[in-house]
């Protein structure tokens, strides 16, 4: 595994085994240690990225954990790959059964800047992207009675506006309502939905780190007294996968060390 994936073993791993999960954008970041706490935890996993290469690479190191490991390259701001990512998981691993919609992007600008087709971009990857990947798993899942587990992943910024980035929060705002309303219509089938809204994260492997000075400022507005670490967001997402949250859905967990909680002084 990657020397720079910072894991912290949890008690009770193993607990996954017979579980495939698919993660997407899960080639790096928050999304690569997500796979990998699944993957430790017993779980298959299908790791899902824009690019063939680092699609491979990542599945070569999950593979290390000793489950079974499967990628599918595609890029989510594309219809047609999405859907052609939900019937070839499907296809390859039809006990699928944890999905996990990762993948996310923004740009930052002013929202009077932003194009057309930059729009189309960050809804389609943000939003559009869980929303048909969830279709299809709900789809395969119901008349199989699969109680599956769908685990989305917003952000801060819809609690607490990031500047210059309103696309991306719009999106992620919609992923929380989209799992609210995701979590009414599949309660009767067993298959709960869940979202987990990162704070402020150091540590993405593959992503630059914060600078020192952007550290500092940061530690000064958190409660807890750290920025977050990918293992911190990683074991949220573990814990919507696992028995103990069969009775919770429609929730969104704000992991941020108490950021969005203060408030500004006058």
């Amino acid at each position: 595994m990657s020397e720079h994936v910072p894991v912290v073993p949890a008690a009770g791993f193993g607990r996954l085994a017979g579980a495939t999960a698919l993660v997407t954008g899960s080639t790096r970041g928050l999304g690569r240690i997500i796979a990998e706490w699944l993957a430790l935890d017993g779980a298959n996993i299908i790791v899902s990225g824009r690019e063939a290469d680092d699609v491979s690479r990542a599945v070569a190191e999950l593979q290390e954990t000793g489950v079974t490991v499967h990628g599918i390259p595609a890029d989510l701001s594309v219809v047609a790959d999405i859907h052609r990512l939900a019937e070839e998981a499907l296809a390859i691993a039809p006990g699928l059964n944890i999905l996990v919609n990762n993948a996310g992007m923004s740009t930052s600008q002013s929202f009077w800047e932003c194009p057309d087709e930059g729009w189309d971009y960050q809804m389609n990857v943000n939003v559009r992207a869980p929303f048909v990947l969830s279709q299809h798993a709900a789809r395969h899942w119901i008349p199989r009675g699969v109680q599956g587990r769908i685990v989305n992943v917003s952000t801060i910024g819809v609690f607490s506006a990031h500047r210059d980035k309103m696309v991306y929060n719009i999106a992620k705002a919609g992923v929380q309502a989209m799992t609210r309303n995701m979590s009414y219509e599949l309660g009767n089938h067993q298959i709960s939905v869940n979202c987990v809204a990162p704070g402020l994260v150091s540590d993405r492997p593959g992503e630059p780190p914060l600078s020192e000075e952007a550290t500092k400022f940061a530690v000064s507005r958190i409660p807890l007294g750290r920025v977050g670490h990918a293992n911190d967001i990683a074991a949220a997402v573990r814990f919507f996968c696992l028995l103990e949250s069969v009775w919770t859905t429609g929730q969104t967990l704000l992991v941020d060390g108490g950021m969005a909680s203060p408030m500004p002084p006058f």
